[in-house]
């Protein structure tokens, strides 16, 4: 290991999915004199599966680091020698500090590359898979729980989700909980027309009919209001889909359009019905949106101190009721996205960085 007090801690951040989020830690990591290499897949899937664009985004997320990436199938052994190379070149590099997100098990060449140490640190996103999603098979289940169970320290998003990792057996003494970074503050005039918007993959789990369910409703009261549903997926079937006043955009969203769908929105929607944090909450108070989240997991946390509205899960009325309150009072709406923007501070990247690198100090080195 380097010497901390002459040397910048070096840290390899390693992950198969949550490229963005990896990328985001990594750019603060920099940012508080760090030296980072990135180790990923090379399949670009969440940038709508352009590896190109995804090198482009790390590069500038993360100035002055090194991103390395694993290519091949997950099962192609010819593939083996180039995965040696890169673990006896991170070898030679020696890290102070590696740093895994909990997709790894979906393709374990990453582990290896990596070459895992005793102790290494983890994030939790989720601490169980969603309902009504892809359910991850035996192989994936054990791995994940493996790297858990060994994990000197483990990160999560919210204090909400300390319970599920509780009845895992984790011990909460090596859990520490950070937020979800955010990057450069960015905020938007709000529109002059009211518009919701949901961004993000289109998942069951998410709630995407419930707001739907939600929207006569919401133009009882406001018929001018429309809603922008952007994002990859499958868009539930719904009678609503039938009215102009719903647009949708169905299918990978590219880094560039993003800021766009933001300025055009009046609030964002996280009907969810199950989550443990939303990245895309996340967004919305980067760019000064109010947010109307359901109360599960981490989300009510994206509405604290007056940035949002929180209403119960599963209820499209209560639903349609705090959207109608927030797009429905322009100055209600002004106040909530000067309180998000004020409340973000605290997770810019560098701030959140700043409280991992805390965290390395005391668990790992």
């Amino acid at each position: 290991m380097s010497d901390e007090r002459t040397a910048p801690l070096r840290v390899l951040l390693a992950c198969e999915w949550f490229v963005k989020y990896t990328a985001g830690l990594g750019g603060g990591l920099v940012e508080n004199g760090g030296e980072v290499t990135l180790l990923t897949r090379d399949h670009g899937l969440e940038f709508g599966g352009d590896s190109d664009e995804m090198r482009r985004f790390v590069a500038a997320t993360i100035p002055g680091g090194r991103h390395l990436t694993v290519d091949g199938r997950v099962r192609d052994v010819r593939e083996l020698r180039a995965v040696g190379r890169l673990r006896r070149g991170i070898a030679a590099w020696r890290p102070d500090v590696v740093h895994i997100q909990d997709s790894l098990p979906h393709d374990m060449r990453l582990a290896v590359a990596a070459g895992l140490p005793r102790r290494y640190a983890i994030t939790v996103h989720d601490v169980a898979p969603h309902p009504g999603g892809v359910q991850p098979g035996p192989r994936i289940r054990v791995l994940r729980r493996w790297l858990r169970e060994r994990a000197s320290l483990i990160f999560i998003h919210s204090e909400a989700l300390l319970e599920g990792l509780a009845r895992q057996g984790i011990d909460a003494s090596r859990v520490v909980v950070v937020p979800h970074g955010i990057e450069t503050l960015d905020p938007l005039p709000l529109p002059p027309d009211p518009e919701i918007l949901f961004f993000g993959r289109i998942a069951p789990y998410k709630g995407v009919d419930l707001l739907l369910e939600a929207m006569p409703f919401v133009w009882a009261a406001q018929p001018e209001a429309t809603l922008t549903i952007a994002g990859d997926g499958k868009v539930p079937d719904s009678p609503a889909l039938a009215d102009p006043r719903v647009r949708i955009e169905n299918g990978h969203i590219p880094e560039a359009a993003i800021r766009a769908l933001f300025a055009r929105a009046s609030c964002v929607a996280l009907p969810y019905r199950e989550a443990s944090q939303s990245g895309v909450g996340s967004l919305a108070r980067r760019y000064g949106r109010p947010i109307v989240a359901t109360a599960v997991g981490g989300l009510p946390d994206l509405a604290a101190a007056g940035g949002g509205l929180v209403v119960p899960a599963g209820d499209a009325k209560e639903l349609a009721a705090a959207l109608v309150e927030v797009i429905g009072d322009r100055r209600r709406a002004e106040e909530m996205s000067r309180a998000s923007i004020e409340e973000s501070r605290e997770a810019l990247w560098p701030a959140v960085a700043a409280r991992t690198i805390e965290a390395y100090r005391a668990f790992l080195l």
